[in-house]
């Protein structure tokens, strides 16, 4: 995703470039600026964090169902 991002942002980057030097003006301008932007932002952006484990906390005697997906709840035991 990442690789991506940088890829889309240098095109655009290259682009918004020719477009200042075949027609000069503010917003040829401003969308160079924006698309530099947006590709510099790019080197900031995490890589793929691992998913965080689900926790669940349950008191007395309650009953805690806790799926990644969907969750079937016809049979359950008590621990």
């Amino acid at each position: 995703m990442r690789l991506a991002a940088q890829i889309a942002a240098l095109v655009a980057t290259l682009i918004s470039i020719a477009w200042v030097i075949y027609k000069p003006g503010l917003d040829s301008a401003a969308a160079t600026a924006a698309a530099i932007a947006a590709l510099l932002s790019t080197f900031f952006l995490k890589k793929g964090a691992p998913e965080s484990k689900q926790v669940q906390h349950v008191s007395g005697k309650g009953v805690g169902i806790q799926a990644g997906r969907d969750a079937k709840v016809d049979n359950f035991e008590r621990k």
